[in-house]
């Protein structure tokens, strides 16, 4: 196997985790700005079958392709499959405590962007520190909504969902600059192994 398709195969998983994880904050984030007064039960469902999924991509995903070590991803597939269970099954503790979830949720995502913000930086992209940066913020944030909730009296269900869907937005923004700079970086590689071939 050369190495323009390793390295495609290196960046192909983690661009479809971002995706999936993409489009489910995009859904969840719009329900609960338009309806927040309408999802206590609904979202805990909803967001019980988003962290279950997720997680059970992550985890399929490392062990079908366990060569990409993708630990981190394991480890948070793990937890998020566990939380999303137990969020199916006992929905009514889970809607006191709704903020914490969602918060810890988005803490997580975050980190995962800024471990995806270096890995542009390893692929070419001149400002992949903006993604760091602004994932911190986020973190800031939702650590704010975690401890401080009642600072936000009617609206935290709506600012949670504004931060969800900055997410999904800002996930699709990610995967699309791993396919687009995973294309050109093999494309370069395939320039100098042509070289290469044509000197020997």
């Amino acid at each position: 196997m050369n190495n323009n398709t390793k390295n495609n195969k290196r960046h192909k998983n983690p661009a479809s985790i971002i995706l999936l994880s993409s489009l489910s904050y995009l859904v969840l984030g719009f329900i609960m700005v338009i309806f927040p007064d309408k999802i206590s039960t609904t979202l805990c469902y909803a967001l019980g079958i988003v962290l279950t999924v997720y997680g059970l991509f992550n985890v399929i995903s490392f062990f079908i392709n366990p060569q990409n070590n993708m630990y981190l991803e394991l480890i948070v597939g793990i937890i998020s499959a566990g939380f999303g269970v137990f969020t199916l099954f006992s929905p009514d503790i889970i809607k006191n405590i709704i903020h914490v979830i969602l918060g810890i949720v988005i803490v997580i995502d975050s980190v995962m962007d800024i471990k995806h913000g270096f890995q542009l930086k390893a692929l070419g992209l001149s400002r992949w520190w903006l993604t760091v940066i602004v994932s911190l913020a986020v973190i800031l944030i939702s650590l704010y909504i975690i401890f401080f909730p009642n600072s936000f009296d009617g609206i935290l269900i709506i600012v949670l969902g504004i931060i969800m869907i900055y997410e999904g937005i800002s996930g699709l923004v990610i995967a699309g600059f791993f396919g687009y700079y995973s294309s050109k970086q093999a494309r370069n590689t395939d320039i100098i192994e042509v070289n290469a071939e044509d000197i020997d």
